[in-house]
């Protein structure tokens, strides 16, 4: 067992952890290794900023079988007739849909998982041009709207991407944000953070707070949505009428960052999105910039997946420090205290700040007193440790060390913990009676 964890350790040693923001529109990646102080963003220009890889496919029309291209290769290609243009790949993916690759009658049909496989695949061709894909130890997946279809469709695809297995994650864009700020240096969040994220549909605003009053600290995002700061079409109007759209475009800036920011203290605010521009925003810039650091670019969710996907491959001090709190994330260590030998140890079960997603815990226990199981349940807002106990009617505890039990705790949905326990017996002397328990705790109750 030693002999293989300290090989396991070797071979994980300054391997490559990936942040993919994966986007209907476009996507990013990305990279970096153990001791790496910042990640790197894949670039489709070696030495530019270019890290917007549009979410697209293109086959070309050729005699070699027809040729995948993904991003501004699969735009030129299309645009110049060569294949046809396939958008909406995560949408598509997220509906479980099939797209006809043309318009024609006879033109092929082809599941959405499978062409989000061959985009997914050839992403990771790119940053193949970086590191050896042998490398990577680990992917985060991000996204702006978490899908569980479209979350077990990346499982099943990363599975057929490199040629090691490579563990999976998955995080908001929350998530993605809070990882990248607790690795910046702590002058940047000394006090509350605010993000603007600018896309098609509009700005979302994302607020960090901390309670540094909890050990670990608490940490919050507070979530806003600004549909009318979405950005005309503006062809075809004249240069009076687009700078006076622009001007009031400000003006509305101005005024939502004057409400996010009034009576708080802000240490950071970060814009991202290729709207953000000096050319209009002047106003609203001026204000950001009393008293406060601002950053404008667009790869922070991809860097904040890598900060999370290494931290879960090589754990830091700040996993154990802080603490992200949000609707999707257990808010409450549960565990339980178990005898071993002469003491008794208390063994974690699920951790706060875990994905409802991800939440599970498989293991066996030996029932020694009586045919309970006591469960802690410790809120990590500071609140008293509460105990939970699941009483397993029917089942006769022999007192000898006989009683072997197997535990499951598990999430369906963002509301509760599911625990399934079952009974499996002593071997030939005391086969397992079949009998299984299911309990569940209401997350209210838990928080």
């Amino acid at each position: 067992m030693l002999i293989d964890r300290a090989l396991g350790e070797i071979t994980k040693k300054n391997k490559v952890v990936v942040g993919f923001d994966l986007g209907n529109d476009y996507s990013q990646l990305s990279y970096c290794r153990q001791n790496q102080s910042m990640p790197d963003t894949v670039s489709l220009v070696m030495g530019e900023e270019q890290y917007n890889i549009p979410t697209v496919l293109c086959r070309k029309n050729d005699d070699k079988g027809g040729a995948w291209l993904i991003g501004k290769e699969a735009l030129r290609a299309a645009e110049e007739g060569q294949g046809i243009l396939v958008e909406n790949l995560v949408l598509s993916a997220k509906n479980n849909a099939r797209i006809r690759l043309g318009t024609d009658a006879s033109a092929e049909e082809l599941p959405a998982e499978y062409l989000l496989e061959i985009f997914v695949k050839k992403a990771f061709a790119l940053v193949s041009a970086y590191i050896v894909s042998e490398d990577i130890a680990a992917v985060a997946y991000t996204m702006k709207d978490m899908n569980t279809d479209v979350m077990e469709m990346l499982r099943h695809i990363t599975e057929h991407v490199g040629y090691r297995r490579m563990d999976v994650y998955f995080m908001s864009h929350e998530d993605c944000f809070f990882q990248y700020m607790i690795h910046q240096p702590q002058e940047m969040w000394i006090h509350d953070v605010l993000l603007y994220d600018y896309r098609d549909d509009g700005i979302k605003s994302c607020l960090l707070t901390m309670n540094r009053k909890t050990n670990p600290v608490a940490c919050f995002i507070d979530t806003a949505a600004y549909p009318q700061m979405k950005i005309e079409d503006l062809e075809g109007k004249n240069e009076i009428a687009k700078g006076a759209f622009f001007r009031q475009l400000d003006s509305s800036l101005l005024e939502i960052v004057r409400k996010n920011c009034d009576q708080r203290v802000i240490t950071s605010v970060f814009l991202l999105g290729d709207s953000f521009s000096k050319d209009w925003c002047r106003e609203s810039l001026k204000y950001m910039c009393r008293g406060r650091r601002v950053f404008q670019g667009n790869n922070l969710f991809s860097k904040g997946a890598c900060y999370g996907a290494r931290e879960r491959v090589y754990p830091s001090t700040l996993s154990s420090s802080y603490v992200y709190l949000s609707e999707d994330k257990l808010r409450a260590n549960i565990g339980m205290t178990c005898d071993r030998g002469q003491a008794e140890v208390y063994y974690p079960i699920l951790d706060a700040g875990t994905n409802w997603y991800e939440a599970q815990s498989i293991f066996d226990v030996m029932l020694v007193k009586n045919n309970a199981i006591t469960l802690n349940i410790a809120p990590v807002d500071g609140r008293k440790t509460r105990v939970a106990r699941i009483s397993l009617e029917g089942l006769k505890v022999r007192g000898n060390k006989t009683n072997r039990v197997g535990l499951r705790f598990y999430m369906e949905d963002p509301t509760a913990v599911q625990i399934e326990i079952t009974d499996k017996g002593f071997g030939e002397f005391f086969p397992s009676t079949g009998q299984v328990w299911k309990e569940c705790l209401p997350l209210e109750v838990i928080t």
